[in-house]
C-alpha cells in the first residue's frame, strides 16, 4: 500500500500534473522524455488519451509530470518500439502478460523477447519501462518486487456475429464447452468458431479463468483443436456465427467514438443472466453498473510499476513515477474523480468505473 509518508514526500518535491486541453487523437508511437508505458490492449486508449492530452469531458486533461510529458505505446502497431530518446529498439509488449513482462526485464537486465511476431529478440531492456497496463491481476506476494495500483473497473463480455437461437445471451457453462471444443456442442442447433485473443492477453487469461477452463483445455486451430487465435478487441475478425471475449469498457469506447471503432459488424453479448453489460446506445452508451459489479464478469484493472520506486523509504524512491500513480492526485493515471477535469471522468468515457471500494494496491513477484 502507498503510505501517506510518501503522499507527504511527493507534495515537497513538487511534483505537478497538469490539464492541457488537446483534442488529437493518440499516436501509436511517442517518444517518451520521462515515463514510459506499455502492454494491455484493454487500457491502451484511455491510457494514450490521459498521456498525450485530451478535451473528451469538456475540460482539457493531460497528466504530465514537472512538464515533462510521458509516453503510452500502443500493443499492436510496427514489430518494435524505441520508448526513450537514445533508447534501445525491442519487441513491441501485445498485452498485459507481455508489458508486465518488459517492465520486469526493465528491473532486472536480463533480455527480453516480445511476443510480438517479426520482433527483436534477446534485447536488454534496462530502464525502458516504467508503467504496465495490466487489465488481469498478480497473484499477491508480499515480497514481490512489482505493485499492482487499481486503474479502473472493467467487465468480460463477449462479442458475436450470426443468428442461432441463444447466441446472445450464452452461458457460462456454454462457453466452457465451446472453447475446449466439446464435441457435438452447438448453439441453437449451430456449430459455432470460438475466437480467442493472442497469447499474453490479460483479457485471454481471464477469460480462460471465469468460465473454468486453462491454456491446457482449450486447443487452438494450432493444437488441433477449434479455437481461432486473434487480435484482442478486433471484433471485425468475426465470421459467421462466431464469438470472441471483448472487454466491455473497449465496447462502450468503440459506440462513443471514443476509442478506434473496431465493431465491424459485431454485437455484444451478456454472459450475466438477465444483465445487460451495457446501457444507452451509440455516443451516449455507458457501464451497466450492476454488470461491473458481477463477482464473475466484473474485474478491476492495473497500472504495474516497480515496488521499490514507488517506496519513500527505498534508495530507489522516484517522486515522478510515485505521482502518475498517486490516486489523490486530479489528474494522474491512477485518479478515479468523475469530476470532469479529473482523470477518472475520462476513464468513464472510455467505459472505466471506478475500482471495486477497499481495493488497495499490492505487491506481486516480477515475471519470470
Amino acid at each position: 500500500m502507498i503510505s501517506k509518508k510518501t503522499l507527504a514526500l511527493c507534495a515537497t518535491v513538487g511534483v505537478v500534473l497538469s490539464g492541457f486541453a488537446v483534442a488529437s487523437p493518440a499516436t501509436a508511437d511517442p517518444v517518451s522524455n520521462s515515463y514510459s508505458i506499455a502492454g494491455s490492449d484493454t487500457l491502451e486508449d484511455v491510457v494514450n488519451a490521459l498521456a498525450n492530452g485530451t478535451s473528451i469531458t469538456g475540460s482539457g486533461v493531460r497528466t504530465v509530470v514537472n512538464g515533462g510529458t510521458i509516453g503510452s505505446f500502443d500493443a499492436t502497431g510496427s514489430p518494435y518500439i524505441t520508448a526513450k530518446s537514445g533508447g534501445v529498439r525491442f519487441g513491441r509488449p501485445n498485452g498485459s502478460g507481455d508489458g508486465v513482462k518488459a517492465l520486469s526485464r526493465s528491473i532486472d537486465g536480463a533480455a527480453y523477447t516480445s511476443g510480438t511476431v517479426g520482433s527483436p529478440v534477446n534485447v536488454v531492456i534496462t530502464d525502458q519501462v516504467d508503467i504496465a497496463r495490466s487489465s488481469s491481476a498478480g497473484t499477491a506476494n508480499a515480497a514481490g518486487e512489482l505493485l499492482y495500483v487499481p486503474f479502473g473497473r472493467d467487465a468480460i463480455a463477449y462479442a458475436y456475429k450470426g443468428t442461432a437461437t441463444g447466441i446472445d445471451a450464452m452461458t457460462t457453462a456454454q462457453m466452457k464447452s465451446l472453447y475446449e471444443c466439446s464435441p457435438g456442442f452447438q448453439i441453437g442447433g449451430v456449430t459455432l468458431t470460438p475466437i480467442i485473443p493472442q497469447a499474453g492477453s490479460g483479457t485471454r487469461k481471464d477469460f480462460l479463468i471465469k468460465i473454468g477452463s486453462t491454456e491446457t483445455l482449450m486447443k487452438t486451430i494450432a493444437e488441433g483443436g477449434c479455437v481461432v487465435e486473434g487480435q484482442e478487441h478486433d471484433a471485425t475478425t468475426l465470421t459467421a456465427e462466431s464469438v470472441m471475449p471483448m472487454a466491455v469498457s473497449r465496447w462502450v469506447a468503440m459506440n462513443t467514438g471514443a476509442s478506434y471503432d473496431k465493431r465491424g459488424t459485431g454485437t455484444l453479448g451478456s454472459l450475466v443472466s438477465g444483465v445487460l453489460p451495457v446501457t444507452g446506445t451509440g455516443t451516449t452508451m455507458v457501464p451497466n453498473a450492476a454488470y461491473y459489479a458481477d463477482t464473475t464478469w466484473g474485474r478491476d484493472t492495473y497500472l504495474v510499476v516497480e515496488n521499490a520506486r514507488v517506496d519513500s523509504a527505498n534508495a530507489k524512491y522516484d517522486a515522478g513515477l510515485f505521482a502518475l500513480v498517486d490516486a489523490t492526485q486530479p489528474q494522474s493515471l491512477a485518479n478515479s474523480s468523475g469530476i470532469v477535469s479529473r482523470s477518472g471522468a475520462v476513464k468513464k468515457k472510455f467505459g472505466f468505473l471506478a475500482p471495486t471500494a477497499g481495493l488497495t494496491a499490492f505487491r506481486v513477484a516480477k515475471t519470470a
